[in-house]
């Protein structure tokens, strides 16, 4: 893993609410990490800047917001401001992965562009062209090249190529604006929620007991995190408990028993209801269909 600044402890820069902090080199407007191992065990964090992910080679599938999105070589990604999230590189034909991520500071981005965090990106939004997102690949590639490079002038090209890149984000990859936050204590309480449910899907988890754990009543916290979130508390974790149960599903060879008990699922049953559920089949049908495919 390379970083666009001096070495620095990386993921123990994650505060117990799950915000990634005082990572930002003072010599550039983000942070410039390329992931080059598939050992590499990233957590579950936020930030209020933009990040952008672009694969130049091998897979790296990231969970953001309980989702799973795909990321493969020649693959873009955009990671909303205070979207839970985290990567997965993983081998590729035998070869180590070489992704990029670039999270934007928050404070650099403010000064330039008042309110930048209230933006959400897409890579469908209805500016962007063809020629917009060749153009996010070929500046994916540059920074990792420079990123790279032991040139005397690599500072000066970093952060051209970087601010060139906000600008590309910033006028043709806008999709909307986010809704509104939940703040307690000038801190972002839906994310610290879903970094707590990310972090303990596994174990039993009740929504009076999240709502106890941040100081709600169970009715009152059900509302907001439907608010927030756009569903129950129960669709959020089972989502969250299916896409590792995909991955274990399409990776191993464990039983599915074994599989839903990982995950956290009460039981077999409920694994095979939410399979059936998303995707309209039974979890071993769903396996077979990853074996063809490959």
């Amino acid at each position: 893993m390379a970083i666009a600044s001096a070495p620095m402890p990386y993921n123990t820069l994650i505060g117990p609410d799950y915000r990634e902090e005082n990572v930002y080199p003072e010599e550039h407007p983000g942070l410039v990490i390329i992931h080059d191992s598939p050992d590499e065990k990233a957590k579950a964090h936020w930030h209020p800047g933009l990040e952008f992910v672009y694969s130049s080679h091998g897979s790296c599938p990231f969970i953001v917001d309980g989702q799973e999105m795909p990321l493969n070589t020649g693959d873009l990604l955009l990671i909303n401001p205070y979207s839970i999230h985290y990567g997965i590189p993983t081998n590729t034909d035998g070869t180590t992965p070489l992704v990029l991520s670039v999270t934007f500071n928050d404070e650099v981005l403010e000064r330039l562009y008042p309110f930048a965090d209230r933006y959400m990106f897409s890579l469908r939004a209805p500016r962007a062209t063809k020629d917009d997102l060749a153009q996010l690949a070929r500046l994916g590639e540059d920074i990792i090249r420079w990123q790279q490079s032991d040139e005397a002038i690599r500072g000066f090209k970093l952060n051209m190529l970087l601010y060139e890149l906000l600008s590309l984000l910033y006028s043709r990859f806008v999709s909307g604006v986010r809704r509104p936050e939940l703040v307690r204590s000038g801190r972002n309480i839906t994310m610290q929620i879903i970094g707590y449910m990310t972090s303990h899907r596994k174990q039993h988890l009740e929504a009076t007991d999240v709502a106890r754990e941040f100081g709600y009543g169970r009715e009152h916290f059900c509302r907001l995190f439907r608010k927030a979130t756009g569903k129950t508390f129960k669709e959020f974790l089972t989502d969250l408990r299916l896409d590792d149960a995909c991955r274990k599903l399409s990776g191993s060879s464990a039983s599915i028993a074994s599989i839903a008990r990982e995950c956290g699922f009460p039981d077999t049953r409920a694994l095979q209801t939410a399979v059936q559920r998303k995707y309209g089949i039974r979890a071993q049908e769903y396996r077979e269909r990853y074996e063809n495919r490959n």
